[in-house]
């Protein structure tokens, strides 16, 4: 059966926001930023259930009163920091992924923008994991449902560009293929970030080296085009 068509991510309804709006000044934007991107690497430091408002507020270099304006709570930190580094991060391999062109060298292109973005960011090792705590709060766990779908969806859209083609000759279920892709490397992440023991290039690596295996077990089992025994 044909896969029903998905609208474009574009369409879909954005993803909740939380904590106060940005105010309407330039240092309020800039001090909210600032408390997200501590609040980002105190949990990459601590992790979420080991972090707590006063290592941000300290984290941050503002006070108190002000991290409290801009947000309530630990659980609002972080969404705040989800949401941004999603959105950073997708915006940054959508714009790599320009770069190529269509069909297979595009999915091709997805593991090196992935690493890139691992390389440039420290805080990416950190986002599975937070995304994982978040999944198990009842009220968040929409939220990073949603977030996790935008990255399947990106992935889903690739995979169809490619053309692929099981043993049959018949195209594949794009959406099962970037479940299982994002899933796969988000396992990876984890794990070498475990065995690596904080070796940050070793963990480099390693996640290069299994995205090298992962991409070429992909191709290697549903390649573009027609398959064997393809009509």
């Amino acid at each position: 059966m044909p896969e029903r068509p998905r609208p474009p991510f574009s369409d879909r309804p954005p993803v909740r926001r939380v904590g106060r709006p940005v105010g309407p000044t330039a240092q309020g934007a800039a001090s909210r930023d600032a408390i997200v991107d501590a609040a980002a690497g105190v949990f990459a430091r601590l992790g979420y259930d080991g972090a707590r408002m006063a290592d941000i507020v300290v984290a941050s270099g503002l006070s108190k009163g002000s991290v409290y304006f801009h947000f309530d709570s630990k659980e609002a930190l972080a969404v705040a920091v989800l949401e941004a580094r999603h959105d950073r991060w997708i915006a940054d391999v959508e714009r790599l992924l320009e770069q190529a062109p269509d069909g297979a060298a595009r999915l091709r292109g997805l593991l090196p923008a992935m690493l890139a973005l691992h390389r440039d960011d420290p805080d990416a090792w950190v986002i599975s994991r937070l995304t994982q705590n978040l999944a198990a709060v009842a009220s968040t766990r929409e939220l990073a449902a949603a977030l996790t779908r935008r990255w399947i969806d990106l992935v889903a859209g690739l995979v169809r560009e490619a053309g692929f083609r099981d043993d049959r000759g018949d195209g594949v279920d794009s959406e099962a293929v970037a479940t299982m892709l994002v899933g796969s490397f988000d396992g990876l992440k984890m794990t070498v970030d475990v065995v690596s023991a904080g070796d940050h290039a070793a963990a480099d690596r390693m996640l290069d080296d299994g995205g090298r295996l992962l991409e070429r077990m992909l191709f290697e089992t549903l390649g573009p085009g027609p398959r064997r025994g393809g009509r």
